[in-house]
């Protein structure tokens, strides 16, 4: 597997996956549990694989699609990886991250879509015990799909500080086309 589903390239796929490794980076741990919503044929667990703080891991890739699911089992045969057909996360984990699913809104509305993702991730955060991470299109993009969502990203931050936790990041400097935001559970005494 090299192409990123839905991705113009492989490369803007794992520079996807080096920013959201950013959010486990200082972890000393070797056994994270991570949920990938949306994880396609599992290229994310290929990147996090040989990481140190997954050697003793779980991965759970939850999809929609019966047939990437299907490749994903048939291709990655890791113990450690669980492929699971659901729209959103059934398992707890350490680290929750969506990659690009949050873009692909066909033929819903915009106002429809918007709520639909900030249920979604009330839902994912709920499963999530240390930090989540997601992207999506800004809607600054310089050319626009019909099918594809474009999101303000202040809209998002500001959900995710009110709603989820207020230690919330934007990252959105390093593509115009893009933006993620991460988001960290907060320790007592913090």
């Amino acid at each position: 597997m090299n192409k990123g589903v839905g991705w113009s390239s492989p490369e803007r796929q794992q520079h996807r996956f080096r920013i959201f490794a950013g959010l486990f980076a200082n972890v000393r741990s070797d056994h994270l549990v991570i949920n990938d919503l949306g994880c396609g044929y599992g290229a994310m667990f290929e990147a996090y694989a040989n990481l140190p703080q997954f050697e003793r891991g779980r991965y759970f890739g939850y999809d929609i699609s019966r047939e990437m699911l299907a490749q994903a089992k048939s291709h990655i045969r890791d113990k450690r990886a669980s492929f699971i057909l659901s729209h959103e996360a059934t398992r707890d984990a350490d680290y929750s991250f969506v990659s690009g699913s949050y873009n692909i809104k066909m033929y819903a509305g915009d106002s429809e879509w918007l709520e639909f993702v900030l249920d979604n991730l009330t839902q994912l955060w709920s499963r999530t015990h240390s930090g989540l991470a997601f992207n999506m299109m800004s809607i600054h993009a310089p050319e626009k799909h019909p099918t594809l969502y474009y999101a303000d990203p202040r809209i998002f931050l500001a959900f995710c500080r009110r709603v989820l936790s207020p230690d919330s990041r934007l990252f959105d400097s390093y593509d115009d086309r893009e933006w993620t935001i991460f988001v960290r559970r907060q320790c007592l005494g913090d």
